[in-house]
């Protein structure tokens, strides 16, 4: 473990992510599995505070997740059958949980093989908990997406971010996918890729920015439709996309 994570970091990585537990796309890790043990995530967690950067986990239960935590990582990926044991947890070392408002419903994630479907619908039937009880202990979350395997799907990202009303404002699940997120790379430290400010509108920050048609804080729809409702796209300050609604011919950025 030790050679491993200083080896990709020597490559550049900007943080670490390890599976601690098991898998919904691989066939070969039952979701309860620990797939590490304490000693070595807590030799990952201390070779990249040598790099002064940190430790990422994909994990859904509980007692790999205890372990991680235990052993210093600071981001909980997916931990949607976690109870309120390991919430609690996370609170009390100030973690993050990087959670996907994954459900089985008509955006599902398809699998051709039935071990996995099966994983799928038994990690999604956790997900309204789990949402619920990060929200009870004050746990920081993040959004993610989870988007793998089919463009189809990646292409649905506006439509997963508009799930979260279930449990969040408008005005919360924006703040989240994009303030809150930004808060959680800049754990990475001086191995950060994005040295200036990311999550907010103020000078000298990156500009990536959206200019909507219509108001996403009272309709949070409007962001799973972003090519009707997404009038400009700037990414690092410049314009990437427009719409033609504007007047502006849409054009890519070289």
């Amino acid at each position: 473990v030790i050679k491993r994570v200083r080896e990709v970091l020597r490559m550049g990585a900007t943080q670490i992510k390890l599976a601690a537990g098991g898998g919904v796309s691989s066939l070969y890790d039952p979701l309860d599995v620990s797939e590490y043990t304490y000693e070595e995530l807590k030799a990952a967690v201390d070779v990249a505070k040598t790099w002064n950067t940190y430790v990422a986990v994909h994990v859904f239960t509980d007692e790999a997740a205890q372990i991680a935590l235990r052993a210093g990582v600071q981001s909980i990926e997916h931990g949607v059958l976690m109870t309120d044991e390991t919430f609690k947890i996370m609170a009390e070392k100030g973690a993050w949980l990087s959670i996907q408002p994954l459900l089985n419903d008509e955006d599902a994630f398809t699998f051709a093989d039935p071990i996995s479907t099966a994983k799928f619908a038994e990690v999604t039937r956790g997900t309204e908990r789990a949402y619920a009880a990060a929200k009870k202990y004050g746990v920081k979350v993040a959004f993610g997406t989870d988007m793998l395997f089919d463009p189809a799907t990646a292409a649905k990202q506006g439509k997963l971010l508009t799930k979260l009303k279930r449990w969040f404002t408008p005005y919360e699940a924006l703040k989240m996918a994009t303030h809150d997120n930004a808060q959680l790379l800049k754990l990475c430290g001086p191995r950060d890729p994005y040295p200036g400010d990311l999550g907010v509108v103020k000078e000298g920050a990156y500009a990536d920015l959206v200019l909507v048609n219509g108001n996403p804080l009272e309709n949070l729809d409007l962001v799973a439709d972003p090519d009707k409702n997404f009038a400009v796209i700037m990414k690092d300050g410049k314009i990437v996309a427009t719409q033609l609604a504007l007047g502006v011919p849409k054009r890519e950025a070289a």
